[in-house]
């Protein structure tokens, strides 16, 4: 914030310094009205705009931020306004609306247009998100993993055009799950069984000892898949577009399975290199030649050293000119990326990548794929576009099958070899994950009085750091989706070799995810760490509102002006169900002033809204 030095003024007749005086209460009066309405932070809520169903706001206005920052910091508006009952299933950031409204040049070709853009800030809805009609708490795990409210999601599309392969069935009120899919219609726990087979798997154990933990299900559909790959130990990011089948994920997510939307488009996928042991596409309907075979090698810089690619597609398996033409040129490519097919049974293909460099350096020269430079770093992902080149391992990793990690669970604590590369000891990890365990016991005596029994099946941690607030609730029936803020991006790595999962993300934006996501969220630090960024405390605590449940909770950990300035918010957001205060116990991640809030929303309609 600029300062202005005062300058001594000459004697002057009494009508003029009157009028001057006047003119600068009048300055100080405007200023502080200006401040409360275009600060970050505080905007002027009430301006809400019916025609076109967002708010206008002056955030982008540069002048005024800067004068009223201090002031601004500790305004609220008189009310949040609710959002039109159209956008019950707003994703700001996957809004082709908005899009097509910004003609915005993207590639359909390349998938772009479901991609990440966000919105520029005067065109952000700054507005609660309402259920829609009829919606009710969601059905808990394990309940939930067969059968969800139709009301959540009253879209029955899927039912209809998946009928003959079992993805799911409505039936009454509520819409239930066989387990199949496209290329496992009799059941996703017998295809499991089926690829644990080919792959001689002792006991057909997919997780093979615990050595497979890891996995990434490209096109993942309603992420049966996913679900029966838990009772296996194994946890995997269910992964789909918001495309034609728009809600598949939010399906998943209803039913409590990890997943998340995102598509092999133009940009990496916002995890680092070496994080999955197998990679799984069932009828995933990708172009995997195109652009020479850039989006294999997205998966090739995702798989770990000897991991695992299924591909159970016709291209795998039928016999017609075409799909043979396909099929061969998908087994030439693969042959130049020095993978090798370790099975092929049926309608399936499994392909191993290489646990070392050697078969890369005795290819003839100038064979494509090339190698990427040694500048290029395989771990950035954030808005980075795919390149198509192969990711050679480092010297260390050479020749270390899943990258030298211990099988599941011990990985869950065990200091993993990466640590290194971000300057943590393996000290410094163990005192982490004590402090993560110790916090996570008070957290929950805190909430104990208020959560029934498996009433918290998803969770999300805003700034995961090194994972050990998800690697304390392993005891718990929960999965938790680790968010990595970009400024922290190289410890996602440390996520993924815990056997953990998680996505990098930049909270001065939207979250890729259905409204009504999660059934707690934690955020340690973040708001003071998107103050220091200069981003907004409203459209963050207006997120963070948007993807939680009704009856969910927030666990918020952060300095004593910080939680004083969200309280005045918990009334605004119907976060006011219940919550409580605690000045939390020192730790050796504890600073001198911090504070601990838990807060729970309210379920809440529109009808209710407009009555009340």
């Amino acid at each position: 914030m600029k300062h202005f030095r005062t300058e001594r003024v000459r004697a002057t007749p009494k009508l003029f310094t009157y009028v001057l005086v006047g003119f600068i209460a009048l300055l100080g009066l405007t200023c502080l009205y200006y401040g409360s309405s275009f600060a970050p932070g505080s905007r002027k809520s009430d301006e809400f705009d019916g025609s076109n169903n967002r708010v206008r706001t002056g955030i982008g206005s540069l002048r005024n931020r800067d004068i009223v920052l201090a002031v601004s910091r500790f305004e609220v508006p008189k009310s949040v306004p609710i959002c039109d009952s159209r956008h019950s299933e707003l994703i700001p950031c996957l809004d082709r609306n908005l899009h097509y409204q910004l003609k915005l040049k993207l590639n359909l070709s390349l998938m772009e247009h479901y991609e990440h853009h966000c919105p520029p800030s005067e065109r952000r809805f700054n507005c609660l998100v309402p259920p829609p009609v009829g919606y009710k708490i969601p059905l808990r795990w394990p309940v939930s993993r067969d059968e969800v409210w139709k009301a959540n999601i009253p879209h029955t599309h899927l039912a209809q055009e998946k009928s003959d392969q079992n993805w799911m069935v409505v039936n009454g009120d509520k819409i239930n799950f066989p387990g199949g899919g496209t290329h496992f219609h009799n059941g996703a726990d017998k295809y499991i069984v089926s690829l644990a087979q080919m792959l001689k798997f002792p006991g057909d154990k997919l997780n093979n000892g615990g050595s497979i933990r890891n996995v990434l299900d490209v096109g993942c559909g309603v992420a049966s898949f996913g679900a029966y790959l838990l009772s296996h130990d194994i946890i995997a990011m269910s992964l789909a577009p918001n495309d034609v089948h728009q809600n598949q994920i939010q399906f998943a997510l209803e039913r409590g399975i990890p997943s998340t939307l995102g598509v092999l488009g133009t940009k990496r996928l916002p995890y680092p290199s070496r994080s999955f042991e197998l990679a799984h596409c069932s009828r995933c309907r990708i172009d995997w030649l195109q652009r020479d075979g850039i989006l294999l090698l997205e998966l090739d810089r995702l798989l770990r050293p000897g991991g695992y690619f299924v591909y159970s597609s016709p291209e795998a398996y039928a016999h017609d000119p075409e799909n043979r033409k396909i099929g061969n040129a998908m087994h030439d490519l693969f042959k130049r990326m020095c993978w090798k097919v370790v099975a092929k049974r049926d309608q399936s293909v499994i392909w191993g990548k290489p646990i070392s460099n050697s078969c890369y350096l005795k290819r003839d020269p100038g064979v494509l794929p090339p190698l990427c430079p040694s500048g290029d770093d395989p771990d950035a992902t954030w808005n980075v576009s795919m390149k198509a080149c192969i990711s050679p391992y480092s010297v260390r990793m050479h020749k270390e099958r899943w990258s030298g990690l211990v099988p599941w669970p011990r990985r869950l604590t065990a200091p993993p070899p990466r640590l290194e590369e971000i300057g943590v000891t393996p000290e410094q990890f163990r005192e982490d994950t004590e402090t993560w365990r110790l916090r996570v016991i008070e957290y929950w005596k805190l909430l104990k009085p208020m959560v029934q029994k498996n009433s918290i099946r998803n969770v999300m941690d805003m700034s995961s750091n090194l994972g050990g607030f998800a690697a304390a609730l392993n005891d718990k029936d929960v999965w938790v989706m680790n968010v990595m803020p970009v400024q922290s991006s190289p410890r996602m790595k440390i996520i993924y070799d815990r056997g953990l999962i998680g996505a990098t993300h930049d909270w001065c934006e939207a979250f890729d995810t259905y409204p009504r996501t999660f059934d707690l969220i934690h955020a340690w630090n973040t708001f003071t760490e998107t103050q220091a960024r200069g981003c907004s405390f409203e459209d963050l605590l207006i997120e963070m509102d948007r993807i939680l449940r009704p009856e969910g909770f927030v666990i918020i950990r952060d300095t004593t002006d910080n939680i004083s300035y969200i309280k005045k918010y918990l009334t605004l957001l119907k976060w006011d169900k219940w919550s409580t205060e605690t000045t939390p116990k020192g730790d050796p991640l504890s600073t001198k002033d911090e504070i601990v809030l838990i807060a729970r929303k309210k379920l809440w309609s529109l009808p209710a809204i407009s009555v009340s």
